[in-house]
């Protein structure tokens, strides 16, 4: 009988282990559909990769403060990506934590892109994105991006 429920035990464990290791692989998933959008500089895809809450802000690395709440995060990428005619940006080293309906997701973003003035912009930030599970869909509600210098 003990064989049964050690067996048994060990069996929900390891469901359990795969059941995260789905949730951080949608996640990652959802990460880089965020830098594929920022890279094709699609403000559709971004529409539907955030949460189009009050509470949700990005802080790029021009920021001088955080832009708060759907509509200001919106208009942000609107300019963000109307500076540039290339731009393209990807997340290496990411690191989830997940914490129910929450995750966070940490690495180095690397971009490089063209102004539409013809300057040549490249670099690397610390990138931090904020998810949340709404239904079986994981929505980005922060992003910032830290500049190393």
């Amino acid at each position: 009988m003990r064989w049964i429920t050690l067996a048994s035990l060990l069996l929900v464990a390891s469901a359990a282990a795969v059941r995260a290791e789905d949730v951080e692989h949608t996640i990652l998933s959802a990460n880089e559909a965020f830098d594929k959008a920022w890279s094709t500089r699609d403000i559709t895809a971004i529409d539907k990769l955030w949460s189009h809450e009050p509470y949700v802000f990005v802080v790029h690395p021009s920021s001088k403060a955080p832009e708060m709440g759907w509509e200001n995060v919106r208009t942000s990428f609107g300019a963000q990506m109307s500076r540039y005619s290339e731009f393209a940006i990807s997340m290496t080293g990411a690191h989830v934590h997940v914490n129910g309906d929450t995750a966070v997701v940490v690495g180095l973003e690397a971009f490089a892109g063209k102004r539409v003035n013809g300057d040549i912009v490249e670099g690397k930030a610390i990138g931090t994105r904020g998810f949340e599970r709404k239904g079986d869909q994981w929505l980005v509600v922060f992003h910032q991006a830290t500049p190393v210098r």
